[in-house]
């Protein structure tokens, strides 16, 4: 009896080591960044999304921030992607997005001008490889773009707040309005506001 508890004890200590360090290592996967935010679309039936910057799943090339113009608020989101070279500051596409007076849940028509800075617009800049670059941009005359505000997230530590939203419509080119891209399934959830900073997760 005695030889038998002298085996079971060892091996029972084994155990309560290895539950141990599973359990450490379980601790350890779950402190791994995770982002907070997240942007896709699909751009004429193809799935678009931002830009990964290295192997950083964070670092993702997107970002949006709350701004003020006499007590009105507006939300500005910058997206770019890059088929071939992540990590060019020369975007390939790059979409801007901005609701202006956004003060509510609710449908957002945009019909303003990009070339104007405290409005409501929408404009897609695609670069060509050895000519002008195309700009893509909402009608003004009526709406074909709109953005569906959903939800607002109250932040810990912060006035500002989170937003989640969809869009869709269609943009036009500006110097040929015969040309046109679709947008649809468009969707986007900040819970961090993060300006100038393509870092996607709290860390």
């Amino acid at each position: 009896m005695k030889r038998r508890i002298q085996f079971v004890l060892p091996l029972l200590y084994g155990v309560f080591l290895l539950l141990v360090g599973c359990q450490q290592d379980d601790d350890a996967v779950d402190q791994t960044p995770e982002p907070v935010t997240s942007f896709s679309m699909q751009l004429n039936n193809q799935r678009w999304q931002p830009s990964q910057i290295g192997e950083d799943k964070c670092m993702q090339k997107f970002h949006g921030a709350w701004s003020y113009l006499g007590g009105k608020p507006y939300f500005t989101i910058v997206a770019s992607r890059d088929a071939k070279m992540v990590d060019n500051t020369w975007s390939e596409e790059g979409l801007r997005l901005q609701i202006f007076d956004l003060t509510r849940v609710g449908v957002y028509p945009i019909t303003n001008s990009y070339k104007e800075d405290f409005v409501s617009y929408v404009s897609l800049r695609v670069n060509t490889s050895g000519g002008a670059p195309k700009v893509y941009v909402n009608k003004t005359d009526k709406p074909a773009f709109w953005v569906e505000v959903k939800e607002f997230y109250d932040l810990p530590g912060f006035s500002q707040k989170g937003i989640k939203g969809t869009f869709y419509g269609t943009l036009y080119n500006e110097a040929n309005p015969q040309d046109s891209v679709s947008f649809e399934k468009g969707e986007f959830l900040f819970k961090k506001v993060n300006w100038h900073n393509y870092n996607q997760c709290y860390n």
